[in-house]
């Protein structure tokens, strides 16, 4: 068994998630309830105690392949328990003795059923990858999924924002911006992942804060945000960092940038292209050089547009909003950890 894992590790685990124990012990999960676990008795300090129905499981965990010292020293806890149920400082029911290993021989099953030890081996390997799926599941941040509309800057959407504004249909701000739907279509789409755009049925509408970024912005019709549209979009990425695929996207870039910028600063357009397309799990959807180029190109515009980071000469430096976002990305995952696991 490979040295770096430790009985800590899994024993963590399976004092936390009780439905990955209930598998290995074969019991259904709403039976069982911890009791203690690295309870100190007179022998030594016994690994994990459950409640199951009407027993008391004594759970004796190991990371190594059964050997024959460990009956002896989950006899001794069990007669130290035993000692505690007569001094009625634990419940007196039924002790279920259990030793999990990773590996055992025909005849140490044996040897356990004569001293009343049901012995099982699991995997540790296992064990880590179920806590990790678990912690998937009720870790929405994790299922986001990256993706790029094919359009390049964000200053792009902005006329296209101010015709929706006038009521216009999507085949009228075509023809006026002499673009095709499919075009415009992917500009309200990451209007809509930016909360700027709504739909109802096959109707566009802004938001509030569509409506606010319309508003905020100059009269002229042009391809750049000022300051306000900026601040409007960054405020609203650094509360909702997850939200959708692009501002989990663009986070992702920045917080990139930062692990990068450990080992070379400013950090390089290249280096930052595979890291950042790792970081968000797109090594098979971009996997030619030319999407890789233009996923890192897309999102480090947004980046930039939106003063999260500055490109001086292809090198990427990192702004005060950036490290800012940073920080807030730790607490908004953290803030996601402790909902998810209430």
């Amino acid at each position: 068994m490979n040295s770096y894992l430790s009985e800590r590790v899994i024993e963590d685990i399976l004092a936390a998630d009780k439905s990955i124990l209930s598998e290995v012990l074969s019991v259904n999960v709403s039976d069982l309830s911890i009791i203690d676990r690295q309870k100190i008795v007179s022998s030594g300090k016994l690994d994990l105690l459950y409640l199951c129905k009407d027993e008391i499981l004594l759970i004796e965990l190991k990371i190594v392949p059964f050997y024959k010292d460990i009956i002896t020293q989950i006899n001794n806890y069990e007669k130290d328990l035993i000692d505690l149920q007569n001094k009625n400082k634990i419940a007196r029911s039924k002790i279920k003795k259990i030793i999990l290993v990773v590996g055992c021989r025909e005849s140490d099953y044996k040897s356990c059923k004569e001293n009343n030890i049901e012995l099982l081996v699991y995997k540790p390997e296992g064990i880590l990858s179920r806590y990790y799926e678990n912690f998937k599941e009720l870790s929405t941040f994790l299922k986001i999924q990256s993706g790029d509309f094919g359009v390049v800057r964000l200053g792009l959407i902005k006329n296209s924002l101010n015709y929706l504004a006038q009521g216009l249909s999507i085949k009228e701000i075509c023809k006026l911006e002499m673009k095709s739907e499919k075009t415009i279509r992917n500009k309200i789409s990451v209007a809509q992942h930016l909360n700027l755009v709504s739909k109802f049925k096959a109707n566009f509408f802004l938001t509030d804060s569509g409506n606010s970024f319309v508003e905020l912005g100059d009269q002229i019709l042009d391809d750049r945000l000022n300051q306000h549209q900026i601040d409007l979009i960054s405020n609203f990425i650094n509360e909702n960092p997850f939200y959708s695929p692009i501002t989990y996207t663009i986070y992702s870039l920045i917080e990139s940038v930062f692990v990068l910028s450990k080992t070379s600063y400013p950090v390089p357009k290249d280096s930052l292209k595979d890291y950042f397309v790792k970081s968000v799990a797109k090594t098979e959807t971009w996997r030619m050089p030319r999407a890789r180029e233009t996923a890192t190109y897309i999102f480090s515009n947004y980046a930039c547009e939106l003063e999260y980071l500055v490109k001086v000469d292809n090198q990427f430096f990192l702004s005060p909003k950036g490290i800012q976002a940073i920080l807030l990305l730790q607490l908004n995952r953290s803030i996601k950890l402790i909902e998810t696991r209430n």
